[in-house]
């Protein structure tokens, strides 16, 4: 690699880590004081269409009889849902979600201890209706409803339980939402059904929607918020929805989505339809709380049913849990496309890396001896990739002085210059993609692993050993008292480590004097690029520097013929240098 090939890197790198300050210089955030109560700023459709009065239930006793013998609710009240994996809780005003725990059940959630996926005290639109209509609009968060029981508790493996919640407008009108919980899955049922709506719905569009996005889990909350986005799939293709959070955005789709999900970094929230539905509503707001860098942003995800019908029945299954491959391909396999696989070239060797490293952890219990033994595996692997690299590397500087001669030698002659040199290729049997080619080769490997790395919820609290208790973290020594730009305000130990690693391998390889400046730069670009990545991810690449080093020394002992050959171009060089030098004194003193 030529210095300017290294410059080039270095370039890039530096302007990956400018991004989020160009971002924030280019959009700023809004003063404080201008600042009013979320969705005041930037009302979406579904907000919109709730701006006209509400259809308020009827709290006297119901005539009809699918509705008599349940009791009157006069004020709200809380239901709550224990299961062995998390613990909810509904408000009968709106049937609304206040409350959604994941227990610590799981190895990657039992050191973070038990997490909220629900936003402070902002549950409303979660889980809810809205239905536009010709005669008002009927808001269900606004409502209150009858509950069918004061709480649901399941402790068996096996089994489930159901929860109604029931709207009565008049005698003739109703709307219901029937939940069905299982003690041994993430995921849950509920079927949404009514009779007499088509008094109200108009065009007959109504949107159950979980609307105030998801709560943050993790410690370093920039990394929660750069995987935090909205997904939705039509047909076979996924449909991303992303934005900063800076400013209202909202798209719509009515493709008959199959799903439509909202995560965080290894958390998600699905809704699956048993049939495709309607169309798909997707929303964010930012959070006018926050005015930091990092400011929330709140996501609003809705399938759209078409209720035309007197009466109607739409069954959809919702999953509020890790973002664990099996267990979210267990709802549906498609919805394993949330997760984080990088491009779609890219997409089978980042699955390939996921499956070897729990296959591994199956019978080695530290993730972090896995991830060595994973690295010695991959070394290997791409050994001979490597080999032939480095040889052709080698063979392509001992012909440096000849092609450097041809190209002085026939600089008015671009044509000629070039079949020259091929000649020279041929003669020498060398192939100036040979150095390239096989590190290409290793490029979607190298980047799969890095994907995988900083987002499998695998790694998410999984301890190696002394000081590194979370190999999803950085390896803190200790934190410091203010914050370096793009270094922040700790010092990790294992990225000092790598860089000192990559040092020793650059330093082995080079032989351009005028490529010194880059031997000390890399690294200290890499001590500022990976102090606050996860520390499996710079253990797996510290320990690779460290067996391509020893790989380099050990071709270099192995393969003496080329090492004799350089260096004797190299004494040759020096000769030619020297006479050079001497001819321009005599030309001077002349």
């Amino acid at each position: 690699m030529d210095r300017k090939t290294v410059l080039a890197f270095v370039i890039i790198g530096l302007i990956l880590l400018a991004m989020p300050y160009y971002y924030d210089l280019i959009t700023p955030d809004a003063p404080q004081e201008t600042q009013t109560p979320l969705r005041d700023t930037a009302p979406s459709m579904l907000d919109t269409l709730i701006e006209t009065p509400t259809v308020s239930p009827q709290v006297s006793a119901p005539s009809i009889t699918l509705v008599d013998s349940l009791p009157v609710e006069r004020e709200s009240r809380d239901i709550v849902v224990e299961t062995p994996l998390y613990r909810a809780r509904f408000n009968t005003l709106g049937a609304t979600v206040s409350s959604w725990t994941i227990l610590p059940t799981q190895s990657y959630l039992e050191p973070h201890g038990q997490e909220e996926m629900v936003r402070f005290d902002r549950h409303r639109r979660n889980l809810v209706l809205v239905i536009q209509g010709n005669q008002g609009i009927i808001k269900t968060e606004d409502s209150l409803f009858v509950a069918s029981r004061d709480s649901v508790i399941l402790t068996d493996s096996d089994s489930s339980e159901t929860l109604e919640f029931t709207m009565i407008v008049d005698e003739n009108t109703w709307y219901r939402e029937i939940y069905t919980f299982y003690a041994d899955r993430y995921d849950f049922d509920v079927r949404i059904e009514g009779n007499g709506l088509t008094n109200y719905t108009g065009n007959g569009n109504a949107f159950f929607t979980w609307g105030d996005g998801l709560a943050l889990t993790e410690v370093d909350e920039s990394q929660d918020l750069f995987y935090t986005h909205a997904v939705y799939m039509v047909g076979n293709n996924t449909e991303t929805f992303k934005e900063n959070g800076k400013e209202f955005e909202e798209e719509f789709n009515t493709s008959s989505p199959r799903w439509v999900a909202q995560r965080t970094k290894y958390f998600v929230m699905a809704m699956v339809p048993d049939v495709p539905a309607d169309g798909v509503y997707l929303a964010v707001h930012p959070d006018a709380r926050f005015t930091d860098r990092d400011r929330p942003k709140i996501y609003e995800t809705a399938l759209q049913f078409d209720l035309m019908q007197p009466d109607f029945q739409k069954n959809i299954n919702i999953y509020i849990g890790p973002l664990d491959q099996v267990l979210v391909s267990e709802v549906d396999p498609s919805l394993t496309r949330v997760m984080s696989w990088g491009w779609p070239i890219i997409r089978p060797f980042s699955i390939a890396v996921l499956w070897s490293l729990k296959f591994m952890h199956q019978y080695i219990p530290n993730y972090g001896v896995v991830l060595l033994i994973f690295s010695v595996l991959i070394k290997i692997i791409v050994w001979p990739l490597t080999h032939k690299s480095y040889v052709s590397t080698k063979r392509m500087q001992m012909l440096q002085p000849k092609l450097k001669a041809i190209q002085e030698k026939y600089k008015k002659n671009p044509q000629r210059s070039q079949q020259e040199v091929m000649a020279l290729y041929k003669e020498h049997k060398v192939n100036p993609m040979g150095g390239c080619l096989p590190m290409l080769l290793q490029m979607p490997l190298l980047y799969a692993l890095f994907i995988v790395f900083r987002t499998t919820i695998e790694l998410r609290g999984a301890p190696f050993v002394l000081w590194i208790n979370d190999l999803s973290m950085p390896d803190i020594l200790f934190h410091l008292p203010f914050s370096i730009p793009m270094y922040g305000d700790h010092v990790a130990l294992l990225p000092i480590v790598m860089a000192v690693s990559t040092f020793l391998q650059s330093r082995m390889t080079m032989t351009d004097p005028n490529q010194k400046p880059m031997l000390y730069m890399m690294p200290v670009m890499f001590i500022f690029l990976f102090n606050n990545f996860p520390s499996g991810l710079t253990l797996y690449y510290t320990l690779f520097n460290i067996l391509s080093w020893l790989q380099q020394r050990i071709m270099k002992i192995n393969d003496p013929g080329i090492e004799k050959e350089l260096q004797q171009v190299k004494e040759e060089k020096e000769k030619q240098d020297r006479r050079n030098a001497r001819k321009k004194g005599k030309s001077r003193n002349a």
